[in-house]
């Protein structure tokens, strides 16, 4: 226990010394802050069909983004590791490169998971009223049980994500474009408001990971009755299920990068 309350402080240290680290860590809470105060006077403005659309894309944000820019940290921080051949010091450790590897993935999804919470029981609280259709609050539809569900499942693609553009990257430059590509990939599941990914074809969104636990929370803050739809729990099911998947190709792929 004792080496891993060591690697927690060395984990500490590292995060706090880069600016850029410090500003992905209190990335969620700049999430919250837009959730609360600055989206619901945007959805002030709107009305009709224009409101809804408006809203179901602002829901998807606030869903995605936060473990996207915690991925985006734990990804610096791996390639940091890989620079500084921090990797190749720990292989001679009892821990050993993997049980390093596994830490900080442990951690870094931990922070996800509460930082999930943070923000969709944070915006429920200040702001949930300000999220209606019709006269009815779409976070009314949603308590804390679910809140949690979700964040546990969704919160798998942050290391499986991070590892992943490691593994591909060679260096902070290369990491910073992949970055930015899968910035743009994270939001795929933003074409579920869209008629054309309805009903079945809504499973074509599906090789995206972080599709399936986004599908399942937006089904309870705007339910649709299309048969093709599956229940919240089987979509947090599936979801946990692919990205555990995910997790274990893309931790097996760094280890091999790393070592070759």
């Amino acid at each position: 226990m004792g080496r891993y309350l060591f690697l927690l402080r060395f984990e500490a240290k590292n995060i706090f010394r880069d600016s850029i680290n410090i500003y992905m860590c209190v990335f969620p809470l700049v999430i919250l802050m837009l959730a609360s105060f600055v989206f619901p006077r945007i959805l002030d403005r709107m009305e009709g069909i224009g409101l809804e659309i408006t809203m179901m894309i602002m829901l998807i944000i606030i869903l995605i983004f936060g473990s996207f820019f915690l991925a985006a940290m734990a990804t610096f921080l791996l390639l940091d590791n890989k620079d500084d051949n921090t990797l190749n010091t720990v292989a001679v450790t009892p821990i050993g490169t993997s049980g390093y590897i596994i830490f900080k993935m442990t951690y870094i999804y931990i922070m996800t998971v509460i930082s999930t919470i943070i923000i969709l029981w944070g915006t429920k609280l200040i702001a949930g009223d300000r999220y209606s259709i019709g006269g009815v609050s779409l976070f009314d539809r949603l308590n804390l049980f679910q809140i949690i569900v979700f964040a546990f499942a969704a919160g798998l693609f942050t290391p499986a994500m991070a590892l992943f553009q490691s593994a591909m990257a060679k260096n902070k430059i290369e990491g910073f474009a992949l970055i930015k590509g899968s910035g743009m990939i994270a939001m795929v599941p933003a074409l579920m408001i869209m008629n054309t990914f309805e009903g079945g074809m809504q499973y074509v969104l599906g090789i995206f990971p972080n599709f399936w636990a986004v599908k399942g929370l937006m089904m309870e803050l705007i339910p649709n009755n299309n048969s093709a739809n599956l229940s919240f729990f089987v979509y947090i099911f599936i979801g946990a299920v692919y990205n555990i998947l995910i997790l274990v190709v893309t931790y097996r792929l760094f280890l091999k990068k790393v070592k070759y």
